[in-house]
């Protein structure tokens, strides 16, 4: 049995020749199933957080609760009320962007490149381009 942590939740795995068992502890029991062939207008097509094009896919009730998003939006307010002092900062932010940016260019060019690359605060990957051609 494979057991790690996703986020707050606990996912199990078993995995051996002609057998697959999972236990998740975010399955709410409720799932869809999508398919291609459903047709609606541009935009109706997309669900957020789906984790896949088609086929079965779980639903997690109150997902706000599962994923700790409630403690973020106490804190939050807590910081707004000068009770506490964020534990992130526009700094932070930043660095984020500056991974998420060497990791786009990282994956054009095939290449490892260090961190912080120089000239990071220019690069547009092609994605945002309207270059990016998916193999």
């Amino acid at each position: 049995m494979e057991l790690y942590r996703r986020g707050t939740a606990a996912v199990g795995r078993t995995a051996w020749p002609r057998v697959f068992d999972e236990v998740n502890s975010l399955d709410s029991g409720l799932q869809l199933f999508f398919s291609r062939e459903v047709k609606g207008r541009a935009g109706e097509d997309l669900v957020e957080k789906q984790n896949a094009e088609v086929g079965v896919m779980p639903v997690v009730p109150e997902e706000y609760a599962a994923y700790g998003y409630t403690g973020e939006d106490r804190h939050f307010v807590r910081v707004f009320l000068g009770k506490e002092k964020p534990r992130l900062t526009f700094d932070d932010g930043l660095d984020v962007v500056r991974m998420l940016m060497t990791a786009y260019q990282s994956a054009e060019e095939g290449r490892t490149i260090d961190f912080p690359p120089r000239g990071i605060e220019k690069f547009v990957p092609a994605v945002a381009r309207g270059k990016w051609k998916p193999q």
